[in-house]
């Protein structure tokens, strides 16, 4: 039992600690999937930024690395920015100071590709206050200047305040009063402008940089001003901190009863802003001002109560100043082993004071360079590992490629060879399809045309050999015309359906009349009908089309000669128009035999198809077939409507000719 509730309390243990691994921000990072979801991200990055500022760089650290794996994965540079740029912070922390500087780079190189003006500002801000601290003056500044210059392209008012305000104190710290008093004076002017906050602060500090440099009168000018603007926010720190500077002003022009109603006024209203070393200050001031009254008992009290005070507070330079003036007090009142004592603390306390600022330059500086030991041994670790990685996928690489253009050459042989393939397949197929056209049309030549000959052949020989008299010649003639009218039909079949095959018809389409062309072909046609006994009746209205005038000639010669055939004595063949509203539809209506409705989807398929007219008319089945060609080269259309025994109408459909 009890190493059942072990075991569960390990996995309890081991679930919790991947949920915190995994949960360690308010956003589920898993709901990130793309682009879209940036705003979810940035939330995320606000988590990070909170565990920085809380110092909680435990968590914050594997949190920072998950959010740049998500934000690879959706291709979101800001995203990359914003938290390589709080590595950067966190790296400095752990004194890892290459690494910091690589984090800054990558946050700089990301903000740079998507022109994140705010972003690189940032980086800026946050590379001015870590070279701050490590007393690196000119190179914060530099940082600094770069701040600015992205906070002037933003137009950002409000930041640019800030920076002006920095760039003052660094150029103070580095003893250039000129360029400090200028950004102090355009970091007034602009939270002026803005109505911000802060206003007050900086004049404050303008004024104690003209007072140290023994610009009395412009000090003196600012600060009412200062403390205007002070007192009006209800800021009592820098309210006090402007009596203190007016006092000091007056302390340096020696007006030693106006300084010590300024200190005893700071005073009160440091105690009320619980500003405890500004109250310590004061009274250590209010202690000098009483030496130079040589109010001594007085000074000693004050300077003693201030000593107490700062050494609690651990302030070395106020320290040194007390006992440099007490000092002053014991030699002035004659106290000369006191003041051989107090110029002993001092000589002391300075001296440990230089030691520890030169302990800690050598600790820090081995610190640095400790850390940057180790950091350069973790990169030189991670540069021969990205080598071997390197090599690796270029080896992998080298193989992919071959393997890619074995492919490519096995899959271009295997595409010619299917090509080839097809190729002798279409050949093969195209020259079945000439062979069976040539032997179509050698079935055709060989029996239909060559009966017509014959014929015409047999009947000339009786002729010629006097078998038959004129007068019994003059009777076969009509027979004869039709003989030859049906070879001509046959032969203008024949070599249309040939041009057909070989794909060299071509319409060349003109304006004129059908009623011109259809009429000539009743008129060719009449003898015939006149023969069969069948009245051809013309109802074609002039009728304007845009066509190739031969080919439609073809047509009507072909479905009047069709129409004919299947005609008994008594018959008739009517030819009708109707407009349409782009095209003109021909009718050819005959009162025949009709067609079988079985053979209705015949007679324009690629077999041919043919049967017997009434008076045993043969044909080779490619009338139909051309008509329909021919029609369709001209953009037009034929059906048929037929009932068997009453006759059939083909009607054709050709465009209009234009307004």
């Amino acid at each position: 039992m009890k190493n059942t509730a072990f075991t569960f309390l390990v996995l309890l243990l081991i679930s919790f600690s991947t949920f915190s691994q995994i949960r360690l921000s308010g956003v589920d990072l898993s709901e990130i999937q793309t682009l879209k979801d940036s705003v979810l991200f940035n939330n995320a990055v606000s988590d990070l930024q909170w565990y920085v500022n809380e110092d909680q760089l435990d968590r914050a650290q594997p949190f920072a690395d998950q959010l740049i794996e998500v934000a690879n994965k959706i291709e979101y540079d800001k995203g990359l920015g914003l938290v390589y740029r709080l590595k950067g912070v966190m790296s400095n922390t752990l004194q890892r100071i290459i690494e910091s500087d690589k984090n800054f780079d990558k946050a700089t190189h990301y903000f740079k590709g998507i022109n994140d003006l705010n972003g690189l500002a940032m980086v800026g801000n946050d590379r001015f206050i870590i070279e701050q601290n490590k007393k690196n003056l000119e190179k914060a500044a530099d940082y600094l200047m770069e701040a600015k210059l992205y906070r002037e392209q933003l137009n950002d008012s409000v930041g640019l305040s800030g920076v002006y305000n920095n760039l003052a104190i660094i150029y103070k710290e580095l003893k250039n009063v000129s360029d400090s008093e200028k950004y102090y004076l355009k970091s007034i002017a602009l939270r002026k402008h803005l109505k911000i906050t802060g206003v007050g602060l900086v004049i404050n500090n303008l004024a104690l940089l003209y007072t140290e440099n023994g610009n009395l009168t412009k000090a003196m000018q600012l600060l009412p001003e200062a403390l205007k603007i002070n007192k009006a926010e209800n800021d009592l720190r820098h309210t006090a901190q402007s009596y203190s500077i007016m006092a000091k002003a007056l302390m340096y022009n020696k007006e030693y009863k106006a300084a010590k109603k300024y200190y005893d006024t700071t005073l009160c209203v440091g105690a009320r802003a619980n500003f405890k070393l500004i109250v310590t200050n004061a009274k250590q001031q209010l202690g000098i001002i009483a030496l130079e009254e040589k109010q001594y008992a007085k000074s000693e009290e004050l300077l003693k109560i201030a000593r107490e005070d700062f050494i609690k507070a651990n302030v070395t330079s106020l320290i040194l100043k007390n006992y440099k003036y007490s000092f002053k007090l014991d030699s002035t009142r004659g106290n000369l082993l006191a003041a051989l004592d107090w110029q002993k603390k001092y000589q002391s306390l300075s001296d440990q004071k230089m030691n520890e600022i030169a302990a800690k330059k050598v600790q820090r500086a081995k610190s640095r360079y400790e850390a940057e030991l180790k950091q350069l041994k973790l990169i030189d670790a991670q540069e021969k590992r990205e080598q071997q990685t390197s090599e690796e996928l270029f080896r992998y690489r080298v193989l992919t490629f071959v393997a890619l253009g074995l492919l490519l050459i096995f899959m271009t042989f295997l595409i010619l060879v299917i090509r080839t393939r097809k190729e002798r397949k279409r050949l093969i197929s195209k020259l079945n399809e000439s062979n069976q056209i040539k032997n179509k049309l050698f079935s055709i030549i060989s029996h239909d045309l060559k009966n017509e000959i014959h014929g015409l052949e047999g009947s000339l020989n009786l002729l010629k050999e006097n078998e038959i008299s004129s007068e019994e010649f003059q009777e076969i003639v009509p027979l004869l015309a039709n003989r030859t009218h049906q070879t001509s039909i046959l032969l203008h079949n024949l070599l249309n359906w040939s041009k057909s095959q070989m794909k060299e018809l071509n319409a060349r389409p003109i304006t004129f009349d059908i009623t011109e062309v259809i009429s000539n072909k009743f008129a060719f046609f009449k003898p015939k009908a006149v023969q069969k006994n069948i009245t051809l009746i013309n109802k074609l209205d002039s009728t304007k089309i845009f066509a190739d005038k031969d080919m439609v000639g073809i047509v009507a010669q072909n479905l009047i000669a069709n129409a004919i055939k299947f005609c008994e004595p008594g018959d008739s063949i009517a030819l009708i128009s109707r407009e349409k509203e782009d095209h003109y539809e021909i009718g050819f209506a005959d009162t025949g035999v009709g067609i079988d409705p079985a053979n209705i989807k015949k007679l324009f398929a690629e077999d041919t198809f043919t049967t017997i007219g009434t008076q045993n008319e043969s044909g080779t089945g490619l009338g139909l077939r051309i008509c329909k060609e021919l029609i369709e080269l001209n953009q037009g259309n034929i059906k048929v409507e037929s009932t068997l025994g009453e006759g059939s109408t083909f009607f054709i459909s050709l465009p209009k000719a234009a307004a």
